[in-house]
């Protein structure tokens, strides 16, 4: 993997018979915006899950910050899913 701040390369995610993520690669340089785009069940949610480190894919490589990705890498990142988890009066 090279010099990018985010590397994907073959990345494939399986939750039991379904193809969540399929082979994904690309990479992210520095001082770079970048978004994911898709319709629901494209798998945007699912790679950013396995960048963070909260799941892990079945085939392929990540490397964030020049690392895989884990505990010192989220540190780096903030993260705000669709569904954040808050009680509903709030």
């Amino acid at each position: 993997m090279g010099d990018a701040v985010l590397e994907l390369s073959g990345v494939t995610k399986r939750y039991g018979d379904f193809l969540a993520v399929n082979g994904v690669s690309f990479d992210a340089p520095a001082g770079r915006i970048l978004g994911l785009l898709g319709p629901n069940g494209a798998g945007k949610t699912s790679t950013l899950r396995m960048i963070l480190g909260i799941s892990q894919p079945n085939e392929g490589q990540i490397a964030i910050f020049g690392r895989a990705p884990g505990r010192a890498v989220q540190r780096r990142i903030g993260y705000l899913p669709e569904e954040r988890g808050l009680y509903k009066r709030m």
